[in-house]
């Protein structure tokens, strides 16, 4: 789906990634004293891909995999309560649109790896510092859950860098590098999105939950009812433009929901401030190419989720978004239904539909179309995976042929062309 070439892809609206070069060290593998597989994504940390509730951090099991006490080490060698998880994945596939941008490249096969190392890291038992490291070739042609888009191809970058500890009956997380949805309390859905809705600006919660990174702090409980709450507030340029001044981009969040046995839910505000300068080019650049005023966004999403016998786990989920562009405008929503079944626990397929309406820098609102995805994924053994799927959008624009944005902004803004979209993938676990 290219709707968010304009939007999304140039991150003028939602995204900032600006890592961090980080220079290569030696590892003494052989020296390491604790080392252990991580079954999960290395990509994401305590998020609502991967949120259940007794593994939540902010339950007295926040950290119970370190419990070794600090005990003095060599250099060259890890601490005993230093773990090193990490994931590599190959993709390849490949995607048919009437997308101009993409022209050339349309029904070509294309391939790239993403490779990420997650340092975790505890002091006292009970807290985590936690470092993430990644790095990647992806054009941006093909973009999965598991891509790794860096600003320099092919070298290492830290991607997050937080510190996370209980205070009384909350779990806190801060640092220069969080993510928005690093430490999350509140479950909206639980629907694998491991394919190419994530990858592609579609995700669960990409409106309230982007992932965006900067400064900031998040905290989180969970209470023995089953009842949560959280809340972050990020600068997403503090470490050029200050901590919540009158020139920073801020962003904050509020949740509260609710998780029983099998099913649960829950509703996530999130009001981002007003459009920042980005690619070097001002707010004002944007806001002109736009033609608005003003950039302001609040945004919602409640959303719930059930599982019938540990097989089949079904969610539905609304947000909807509110912007302030200077003019009066309609509020515009995305409508999403997923599902996950496990035939085993090796073999599953999930499925998900996306309807995804959108504002026009005039005030209205178009219904662009439809997204679809199918994928299958099949765990060889504890380290290995494949995956395979499809993903496909039905516009309802020019018969699917899309608009383009205008310079100046008037109606019909937005993109969103047919595209058809397979790929597979194979991801290594280490």
């Amino acid at each position: 789906m290219k709707l968010f070439n304009v939007l999304l892809s140039t991150q003028a609206l939602l995204g900032l990634l600006t890592p961090i070069t980080a220079a290569a060290s030696v590892i003494n593998l052989d020296e390491m004293n604790n080392y252990a597989r991580n079954e999960s994504s290395s990509k994401k940390q305590l998020n609502t891909k991967t949120f259940a509730n007794e593994e939540f951090a902010t339950t007295k099991n926040i950290i119970k995999s370190i419990k070794t006490p600090i005990n003095e080490f060599e250099a060259g060698s890890f601490s005993q309560t230093t773990n090193l998880n990490g994931s590599v994945s190959f993709v390849i596939g490949g995607l048919q649109n009437h997308d101009p941008v993409y022209t050339e490249t349309s029904e070509a096969v294309n391939a790239h790896y993403s490779y990420n190392l997650d340092l975790n890291t505890s002091f006292n038992g009970e807290d985590n510092l936690f470092i993430g490291i990644e790095a990647g070739n992806s054009s941006g042609l093909l973009l999965l859950d598991s891509t790794n888009v860096v600003a320099n191809t092919d070298q290492l970058s830290v991607s997050s860098m937080y510190y996370s500890f209980p205070f009384l009956e909350w779990d806190v997380a801060v640092g220069p590098l969080l993510a928005q949805d690093d430490l999350v309390a509140t479950t909206t859905t639980k629907y694998s999105d491991s394919f190419y809705f994530s990858g592609n600006a579609a995700g669960n919660n990409i409106w309230t939950l982007p992932g965006i990174k900067g400064t900031g702090i998040s905290i989180a409980r969970v209470y023995d009812n089953g009842f949560n709450i959280g809340a972050n507030l990020l600068s997403v340029t503090g470490t050029n433009t200050g901590i919540l001044t009158k020139e920073s981009a801020d962003m904050g969040t509020l949740m509260a929901g609710y998780d029983a046995e099998n099913f649960g839910g829950g509703i996530i505000y999130t009001k981002y401030d007003e459009i920042w300068d980005l690619n070097d080019k001002t707010a004002q650049y944007y806001m002109d190419y736009y033609g608005v005023s003003t950039l302001q966004l609040s945004t919602w999403t409640v959303g719930g989720y059930w599982t019938l016998k540990d097989k089949l786990t079904t969610n539905i989920g609304i947000e909807v978004i509110d912007a302030d562009i200077g003019v009066p405008a309609d509020q515009f929503s995305y409508f999403t239904l997923s599902m996950d079944y496990e035939f085993n626990e090796n073999n599953k397929i999930s499925g998900g539909w996306k309807n995804i309406n959108f504002l026009n820098t005039n005030g209205t609102v178009d219904n662009l179309g439809d997204t679809f995805e199918f994928y299958y994924t099949h765990d060889v053994n504890d380290a290995v995976s494949v995956k395979g799927g499809i993903y496909y959008v039905d516009s309802n624009l020019n018969d699917g042929n899309g608009t383009t944005i205008k310079n100046g902004g008037t109606g019909d803004d937005w993109l969103l062309y047919d595209e058809t979209v397979y790929a597979f993938e194979t991801i290594f676990k280490f």
